[in-house]
C-alpha cells in the first residue's frame, strides 16, 4: 500500500472512532427508563413507611388518633414529592429527536470532516509524498547542490564576504567537491587581504587551502598545497592544521625526522590529554617504530623513558572488549597538576608491553628525568575516550624512578 492509502485509512479510523463514542449515547433509550426507575424508587419508600406504620400499630405504640394523622401526614408528603418533581426536559417529549441527532452526526461529521480538510489542508500532499518517495535521496541532493550554488552567486556580486567564501568552501567540502572548496578558500584568502592585515585569518585560510586542495589530489600535499602550507607557517609558525599538514607531506617524502618535529611543535600547543593530543601521540610513536631519527628534546633521554607489562586478570581477559577500547598508561609527578606523559594502546586481553619516551610527553619542554619519582598507572576504557568514566577499569600504581623497565601493573578485576 502507499502512504496516500494509508493516510486515508487513518483519517476513516478516526472518524469511525469519534463516532463510536457520540452516537450510542444519543440512540440509548433511557430517559423513560429513568423517569420510570425515580418514580418506582419514591413509591418503595412510602410503601416501607406505611408497613412501618401499621406494624407499630399493631404492636400497640400508636394510638388510632396518632396512626390516623401519620398516615394522612405521609399521603400529604407523597402528593407533594409528586407534585414538586422537576419536570422532564422539553426534548423527552419528542421521542425521535435522539435518534434523528445521531443519525444526522453519523452522516454530517464525515461530510464536514472532509469539507475543512479541503479548506484549510493540502489534497495534494500525499501525492507529493508519494512522488518523493519515489524520488529517494535524490531530491535531497538537488536542493542542496541548488542551496549551494544560490550561495556562489550571491558571493559573486559580494566578493568581499570572507565568511560567506568559507561558508561556501565548507558546503563544497560537505558534496567532495574539493577542487571548487579549494576554489572558494582561494577566494576567502584574496578577500581577507583586501581588508586589515590579520596574519593569523590569512594562515588559517591557507591551511583549509592546502587541506582542500590535498583532498582533490588524493592525499598528495606536493605543487599548490606544499606551497600554501609554507605561507601559513611563515604567516603563523603555531597555525595547527598547517603543522599536521607539514608532518603528513614529510611523511609521503620520508622525512620522518622533519614530521616528527612539526608534530612536537603541534602537540605542545593543544590541550594535554585531548584526543586530538592522544592521535598526535600515537602518529609520532608510529614515527619511532618507522626508524624516525628526530632529535630527542633533552640530552638525557636514555633516562627519559619507562617501560614494562600490563597483566590482565581472568574476568577481563575472558570479557569481550569493544574494537574502540583503549588502555592508556599514565605517568605523573607531584609537582605536576597534568600528568607528565600519556600512551594510549589498543586493548587487547593479554600481557601488553609499554614503553614511554619522548613521544609520549605532554609537554616536550618538561621530561620525566626532571623528577626524583615518577608515579605510573594503567586504565582500560571500554569506549576508547580520554576522559575518565565509571566504567573504567584501573591498575595499581607504581613509584618509580626515571629510566626503569620491567614494570609490572596488574589490571582490577571489573
Amino acid at each position: 500500500m502507499t502512504p496516500m492509502h494509508w493516510l486515508w485509512l487513518g483519517a476513516l479510523a478516526l472518524i469511525v472512532l469519534s463516532l463510536a463514542v457520540l452516537v450510542p449515547p444519543l440512540l440509548a433509550e433511557h430517559a423513560s427508563a429513568d423517569e420510570n426507575r425515580n418514580d418506582a424508587v419514591l413509591r418503595r419508600l412510602y410503601q416501607a413507611q406505611w408497613e412501618e406504620l401499621e406494624r407499630e400499630q399493631r404492636a400497640g405504640h400508636l394510638s388510632a388518633a396518632d396512626h390516623a394523622q401519620a398516615r394522612d401526614e405521609l399521603q400529604r408528603r407523597l402528593l407533594a414529592e409528586l407534585e414538586h418533581r422537576p419536570a422532564a426536559p422539553r426534548w423527552r417529549h419528542w421521542p425521535w429527536l435522539p435518534r434523528a441527532s445521531g443519525l444526522g452526526l453519523a452522516l454530517l461529521l464525515p461530510v464536514a470532516a472532509f469539507a475543512l480538510y479541503l479548506q484549510v489542508g493540502d489534497p495534494q500532499a500525499a501525492a507529493r509524498l508519494v512522488q518523493a518517495d519515489e524520488v529517494g535521496h535524490g531530491g535531497a541532493d538537488a536542493q542542496v547542490e541548488a542551496m549551494v550554488e544560490g550561495l556562489a552567486q550571491r558571493l559573486r556580486a559580494e566578493p568581499g564576504n570572507v565568511p560567506g567564501w568559507v561558508m561556501l568552501a565548507r558546503s563544497y567540502e560537505t558534496l567532495e567537491r574539493y577542487d571548487a572548496a579549494a576554489q572558494a578558500y582561494s577566494q576567502a584568502l584574496a578577500a581577507a587581504r583586501l581588508g586589515a592585515p590579520d596574519k593569523e585569518l590569512e594562515a588559517r585560510l591557507l591551511a583549509d587551502m592546502a587541506d582542500a586542495l590535498g583532498s582533490a589530489q588524493g592525499g598528495d600535499l606536493q605543487g599548490q598545497a606544499g606551497a600554501a602550507i609554507e605561507e601559513a607557517l611563515r604567516l603563523d609558525p603555531r597555525q595547527h592544521k598547517a603543522l599536521a599538514l607539514a608532518g603528513s607531506a614529510a611523511v609521503r617524502q620520508g622525512d620522518f625526522a622533519l614530521a616528527a618535529t612539526h608534530w612536537r611543535a603541534l602537540l605542545a600547543l593543544i590541550e594535554p590529554g585531548s584526543d586530538i593530543a592522544l592521535r598526535v601521540q600515537d602518529d609520532l610513536l608510529q614515527l619511532e617504530t618507522l626508524g624516525a631519527s628526530a632529535p630527542p628534546p633533552a640530552p638525557r633521554a636514555n633516562a627519559d623513558g619507562l617501560s614494562g607489562e600490563i597483566h590482565w586478570p581472568a574476568s577481563i581477559a575472558a570479557m569481550a572488549l569493544p574494537p574502540e577500547a583503549k588502555v592508556f598508561v599514565i605517568v605523573r609527578a607531584d609537582a605536576q597538576s597534568q600528568p607528565v606523559a600519556v600512551l594510549r594502546l589498543p586493548a587487547s586481553p593479554l600481557p601488553t608491553r609499554f614503553a614511554l619516551g619522548s613521544a609520549q610527553l605532554l609537554n616536550p619542554a618538561v621530561a620525566m628525568a626532571d623528577f626524583s619519582a615518577l608515579q605510573v598507572s594503567a586504565r582500560l576504557s571500554p569506549s576508547g575516550a580520554a576522559l575518565p568514566s565509571p566504567d573504567d577499569v584501573r591498575s595499581n600504581a607504581l613509584t618509580v624512578k626515571p629510566g626503569e623497565g620491567a614494570l609490572r601493573l596488574e589490571m582490577g578485576p571489573r
